[in-house]
């Protein structure tokens, strides 16, 4: 039914195509009287037609803008044929038109715009960190956790992730951290990196009967050295000669590694050092085996002879490790105050020197010595002493301890001296003699460490005070 209808618009269009050629204005017919002076229009020969085609297309032909538009109407209900339409023709031809529906293009969803992402660190939490958690666990960087919580843990992963990647190595997932996270391969490990070899302890070299003391000389002493300068209570290098430095060391290392400290490395000693679990520490109390003058690169020596220079009063620079020239002058000074050659290098002889209990201070002055009566004689003077006599004492057998109170003098009142001095208690001259200042330091000391405050300096008092509470040699 649609064929026939477009075959007969069609027909129906050619026709008042054709027709339209047709007409004359009949103010130009003056000459056309061929005819009995009828004034007929006179037509042009036949217009060559093109066929119709067979099949038409179903879409509606696409008229020229610029050809006459004709009204083409059907004919009358009693007649066929074709109504032309003259000069009144209209403007346009009002032809059946084929419906077209036309289906909208769906215009495109927009895509949700992407948020911007923010860099993880330490401190981070939430699903982002979650997801990065897990990613690094798959890759076999990450053994802790996965929950959300950016910690220490997850920067080291984060850090070592980076490494194996040719990343930035800070520990922080930025864009492109994140990115190579994305299309890191799950089967990825990190790089096996070889864990660096400790530092061999020296192998034991002691027995039950073992007792290394100051002014030792031997392998043992060699070993013992080696293993203080690795736990870091001793810089330098080893001498195998038990000196004042490395005493300091070894009492330094009791007193954090074991329940006494007196200087003797006995089998108990020996073998807290040599332990696993020894402790270590970064303040080093001895220097051996090397000799610091201006210039010096031992920063960790240097320091450690500035600080003993400044508690002598000898060097009031500050604590830095570098060996300028006021280290050089301090270190002059010392060798002048007790009798070493003062060229401001410290050698064995003056680290020595320097560390021994007997090193003199800077703010040493002779006392005076009393005027009121004459040196008294040697024999003992029965207690109470009266307080314008001094009492000579001596040193005590070897292994015992003399009772010292106010009123004495002698060596033994000077080593008391000396050790109260070094451990903070006495600031006074080391004088040898047992006056009020001396008294007093005896009571602060005797306070602090629990004995009877009453400042006479016994047995007890001198034993705890030389080698702490505990036996010797223990």
């Amino acid at each position: 039914m649609k064929s026939v209808k477009a075959r007969l618009l069609a027909l129906l269009l050619l026709l008042a195509v054709v027709l339209s050629g047709c007409y004359v204005d009949p103010n130009n017919a003056v000459n056309n009287n061929q005819n009995g002076n009828l004034n007929f229009p006179q037509y042009p020969g036949p217009t060559e037609v093109p066929a119709a085609p067979t099949e038409l297309p179903t879409d509606t032909p696409e008229l020229p803008a610029a050809t006459e538009q004709l009204v083409a109407t059907a004919p009358p209900s009693g007649g066929g044929g074709l109504e032309t339409v003259g000069p009144a023709i209209t403007s346009s031809i009002n032809m059946p038109q084929a419906q077209v529906t036309v289906t909208p293009i769906p215009s495109p969803t927009p895509k949700p715009t992407a948020t911007p992402f923010t860099s993880l660190k330490v401190g981070s939490t939430g699903q982002d960190v979650r997801n990065v958690q897990q990613k690094l666990k798959q890759l076999g960087f990450l053994k802790g956790e996965v929950d959300g919580d950016f910690g220490k843990a997850t920067e080291e992963a984060v850090k070592k992730f980076q490494k194996q990647y040719g990343l930035e190595v800070d520990g922080k997932v930025g864009a492109n951290t994140l990115a190579k996270l994305q299309t890191a391969r799950a089967t990825m490990r990190p790089a096996v990196t070889a864990t660096p070899k400790k530092t061999a302890t020296p192998k034991p070299n002691y027995n039950s009967n073992t007792y290394l003391r100051n002014g030792d000389e031997s392998s043992q002493v060699r070993s013992m050295q080696n293993r203080l300068i690795e736990l870091g209570y001793l810089v330098g290098k080893a001498t195998a000669k038990y000196d004042n430095a490395t005493e300091a060391a070894v009492i330094a290392f009791q007193r954090r590694n074991t329940s006494y400290a007196d200087g003797v490395a006995g089998p108990e000693t020996l073998k807290a050092l040599y332990s696993s679990s020894a402790s270590k520490t970064s303040s080093p109390s001895g220097i051996v085996g090397i000799s610091l003058r201006e210039g010096s690169s031992e920063k960790a020596a240097v320091r450690l002879l500035q600080q003993k220079l400044k508690t002598l009063g000898f060097y009031r620079g500050s604590v830095d490790g570098s060996f300028g020239s006021g280290t050089t002058d301090a270190v002059k000074s010392f060798q002048r105050a007790n009798n070493l050659t003062a060229d401001g290098v410290a050698g064995g002889g003056t680290l020595n020197r320097l560390f021994a209990s007997s090193a003199k201070s800077a703010t040493i002055t002779a006392a005076p010595k009393p005027t009121a009566s004459p040196r008294p004689t040697l024999k003992p003077t029965p207690s109470p002493i009266p307080a314008n006599i001094y009492v000579l004492v001596t040193p005590a057998p070897y292994g015992t301890y003399p009772t010292l109170r106010r009123g004495m003098y002698g060596t033994p009142v000077q080593e008391m001296q000396e050790a109260l001095r070094n451990q903070g208690y006495y600031f006074g001259a080391t004088d040898g003699y047992y006056g009020e200042g001396t008294e007093n330091a005896v009571k602060s000391f005797q306070r602090t460490n629990g004995l009877d405050v009453d400042g006479v300096a016994g047995p007890a008092t001198l034993r705890t005070l030389l080698y702490g509470p505990y036996p010797y040699g223990s």
